[in-house]
């Protein structure tokens, strides 16, 4: 008989884990996440949201299971799917999505596509490899191999490059178990109800049919409260305005740092964990200790100026786009304004959220998976007023926002509307 292991999970109850699940589990890659928190700095306002990557990667591998069987897909996809599932987070910098922004214009790659180069083993996680070498403890990509499942379709599945488009579909759409698990998860974690969704009906709404994902024309309604509870965490917990102004304090620590080390500092910092990542930045001194510090007595940064939020145009969020899509650009910004005040550079931090969202999150953007019913398809946003609606709905409550010391306000706002206006 295989072996299995049950998890007892707070969310998803006990949880069966065996096979390939069982032994990815133990890698380098997947235990890094342990030390990763699933919402960055947002317990800073919540204060239970301590739960980690970890045990949101299993969960997320749990409903892989789970859909697989519902859709009676066989052994192969069902392995590769439960496995992209697990590791699909393993690329993630510290405190999850806070670095993202930095990290794509540090090594030119967002999450994702790290992810599938450490799945198949072209990247290592530090310096802590050898140490993991001693020890015998596995990487992803020898257990994948162990069980024959093609580290690089894996990887595939990942980056929505799949030929079976449905596997990939399933992990990341308008509709999969990734956020079915991270909205009852953080919901639970935060005690924030807004996220509570159905997800025994989403999973028999989801059907395959022609080589693509669809739903269910019985369960649109399903779908529309995963997308409205989805919206709703965006702006209640995920872009929190509190927790924002925490991670752009973080954010601005790692910038100085990346700058006072180099590129090979850079390869280090983003493959450490919360810990290491917070250790380092106390340990340098100067400008990334006095931010450290700050976040950990709750010193933070206040909003001097504040763009209100307004629906936008596709051309306008191009404009946003190229004046902050870059994490040079916003540190122009802040220096301007920084300087224009009489302030030292780095006592003024510029806060963006749509670029964070439109470069992290497209899956807000999309209502357009089709839904079938008596024969027809159709697209979500035809047969769903709501999903339209939550299109056009801006996550964050603002657009933008100039932060800086609370001392400092009067002369930040006059010098930010000067630039900005």
């Amino acid at each position: 008989m295989p072996e299995e292991k049950t998890i007892h999970d707070p969310v998803h109850g006990s949880m069966v884990l065996s096979g390939i699940v069982l032994d990815l589990i133990d890698t380098v890659e997947v235990q890094r996440l342990r030390g990763i928190r699933q919402l960055g700095l947002a317990n800073i306002a919540f204060p239970g949201a301590n739960h980690s990557r970890f045990e949101h990667a299993i969960g997320v591998s749990h409903l892989a299971w789970k859909v697989s069987n519902n859709l009676g897909l066989d052994k192969k996809d069902g392995n590769l799917l439960q496995s992209a599932a697990l590791l699909h987070d393993v690329g993630h910098a510290p405190y999850s999505h806070t670095l993202e922004h930095l990290m794509v214009d540090f090594l030119k790659k967002d999450h994702m596509e790290i992810t599938g180069e450490i799945i198949q083993g072209n990247l290592n996680l530090g310096s802590e490899l050898e140490k993991n070498i001693k020890l015998k403890i596995p990487r992803a990509y020898q257990v994948l191999r162990k069980w024959g499942v093609p580290a690089d379709e894996v990887s595939q599945i990942l980056v929505g490059k799949h030929r079976r488009k449905y596997l990939g579909e399933l992990l990341h759409s308008e509709v999969d178990v990734d956020q079915m698990d991270y909205l009852l998860r953080d919901s639970h974690y935060t005690g924030v109800a807004l996220g509570m969704i159905d997800v025994d009906r989403l999973m028999r709404t989801l059907v395959v049919h022609k080589g693509s994902l669809h739903i269910l024309g019985k369960g649109v309604e399903a779908v529309e409260g995963l997308i409205t509870a989805r919206g709703l965490m965006y702006t209640s917990v995920y872009y929190h305005h509190t927790v924002r102004v925490a991670e752009i304090m973080l954010e601005n620590a790692v910038d100085r740092a990346l700058e006072m080390g180099g590129p090979e500092e850079a390869k280090k910092l983003f493959f450490m964990n919360d810990s290491q990542l917070i250790e380092n930045l106390s340990g340098l001194g100067g400008y990334p200790a006095e931010l450290v510090l700050r976040l950990k007595y709750r010193r933070l940064f206040k909003p001097a100026y504040v763009e209100a939020k307004r629906d936008l145009s596709k051309v306008q969020k191009g404009k946003y786009m190229k004046n902050f899509g870059k994490w040079g650009d916003i540190r122009k910004t802040q220096d301007e304004i920084a300087e224009a005040s009489g302030l030292e550079r780095g006592q003024v931090l510029l806060d963006v959220p749509i670029v964070d969202i439109l470069i992290s999150e497209p899956r807000l953007e999309k209502v357009e998976m089709p839904v079938l019913a008596i024969g027809n398809v159709r697209k979500l946003s035809d047969v769903s007023p709501l999903a339209l609606a939550l299109k056009r709905r801006q996550a964050p409550r603002y657009l933008l926002r100039v932060l800086t010391d609370p001392k400092n306000m009067a002369k930040v706002k006059r010098a930010s509307e000067k630039i900005l206006d």
